[in-house]
């Protein structure tokens, strides 16, 4: 199975940071509005390497009432690589917050992950730390405040962020209300949870060792330079080199498991393609043929590629001309594995593939 946990925690607390940042204003309850549903579109962009751009784009919820007190944020999103690098993932997460608790649902292992909401906000101590107020702006239909930093900004409507935008190292992610309605009447469907299994794992400790290691980091902090600078020196970054490199360590550490999933996706792609190569000389008619490229055609798409073939000229000429595509991209891959095989990070993985 491809391991894609690194780049998933980067996404999904990314998701959970930025729309589920805690303790909003030092008034008693979050929100300054006692209900409320919010929907939300989501894109993120950044050129991983001069070779492979990544892109980010998916949708959200916000559903609250009792001032915020309950709230569930629900997050779909898609992650797609392109260029050197073919990759895509899916990601969905669930955060229910229930006056003093949080649950977070762990759809990879199908539980529910409970941790105490008073330790979590300590976390994001303000949703307006670090910012000054600049201007208002409309969102939905709804004049909000707008707070800005050097590298992010905020949009809230009566402490609710209609609107969230934040770069850092190259790095783009905006998330903006399409729609919202408040003072609703909000039903207890509203904070509905999977039907898994609850674990109170202490989810959210001071002491990082005492952390479940199923437990999904918060590495969306990465998207403002403070958090990142901290996050740097946890993982051995030097903030003090210059832009670029710590740029490349940033993307190499965010990068990580999509590195290692293609690590073994390649190599796993190369012996298809040789299957597919000898499937064809084989095959006597079209029909045939068209099922050589299936297992192929389907990792392809695993990836976010489409491959398309041509099988309507079932002459000599044209099998042999299909046979001469096939052998090139063979010989062209295998050219590029011993740079694969030594690569160590995505960067070096992305010049490979170029």
């Amino acid at each position: 199975m491809l391991r894609i946990n690194t780049m998933a925690r980067f996404v999904s607390f990314l998701f959970v940071f930025l729309s589920v940042g805690l303790n909003a204003t030092e008034k008693t309850h979050k929100y300054e509005v006692a209900s409320g549903i919010v929907f939300y579109d989501i894109q993120g962009e950044a050129a991983l390497t001069p070779e492979t751009n990544l892109s980010i784009s998916g949708t959200a919820k916000l559903r609250f009432k009792e001032w915020g007190d309950i709230l569930l944020q629900e997050n779909n999103a898609e992650v797609l690589t392109t260029g050197a690098i073919q990759h895509k993932q899916q990601f969905k997460s669930l955060v229910n917050v229930q006056h003093n608790k949080v649950i977070t649902v762990d759809y990879e292992n199908e539980q529910l992950l409970e941790g105490k909401r008073s330790l979590l906000t300590l976390n994001a101590k303000n949703e307006l730390e670090g910012l000054v107020e600049d201007g208002e702006e409309m969102v939905a239909g709804f004049l909000c405040t707008v707070w800005k930093s050097a590298n992010s900004k905020k949009c809230l409507y009566k402490g609710v962020v209609l609107k969230q935008e934040s770069t850092i190292l190259g790095v783009s992610y905006v998330k903006v209300a399409k729609s919202a309605r408040f003072d609703i009447n909000a039903s207890e469907e509203a904070c509905h949870l999977p039907d898994y299994p609850l674990q109170d794992i202490g989810l959210f400790k001071d002491n990082p060792k005492t952390k479940n290691s199923k437990k999904r980091e918060n590495l969306c902090k990465l998207l403002n330079k403070s958090s990142f600078e901290k996050e740097a020196k946890e993982q051995k970054f030097s903030t003090h080199n210059r832009e670029n490199e710590t740029r490349q360590r940033f993307i190499n550490y965010i990068g990580k498991e999509i590195f290692m999933a293609q690590k073994e996706f390649l190599p796993q792609l190369l012996t298809v393609l040789k299957e597919t190569r000898v499937c064809w000389y084989k095959a006597e008619d079209a029909v045939e043929a068209e099922r050589c490229f299936e297992s192929f055609k389907n990792m392809k798409a695993s990836q976010g590629v489409e491959l398309e073939k041509d099988f309507s000229d079932w002459t000599h000429k044209g099998k042999e001309r299909v046979l001469d595509n096939i052998e090139d991209d063979i010989i062209s891959f295998q050219s590029r594995m011993p740079c694969v095989n030594r690569a160590k990070n995505i960067t070096d993985l992305s010049s490979c593939m170029k």
